[in-house]
């Protein structure tokens, strides 16, 4: 798995069937594991700067509030 960039443009969120926000690289869409940000992932108690190996799922509205883009907003 990739380390986190810290361009925001290299990542973008797929929803899943929960209706939350899966984080994914641009390009190839492997997960994202870690964020420079202050957003926790879902059901998380750790923040997305710690290392997630089974990838970062957050609610839409906290992709969208850190400027995330959405799967339809990178074709």
């Amino acid at each position: 798995m990739k380390t986190y960039s810290d361009e925001i443009d290299n990542i973008f969120y797929r929803i899943n069937t929960d209706g939350n926000a899966v984080i994914l690289y641009v390009g190839d869409g492997e997960l994202v594991t870690k964020l420079d940000e202050d957003v926790y992932p879902v059901g998380s108690d750790l923040s997305a700067r710690y290392e997630h190996p089974e990838g970062i799922v957050l609610t839409v509205k906290d992709a969208k509030f850190i400027g995330i883009p959405s799967e339809d907003d990178c074709e």
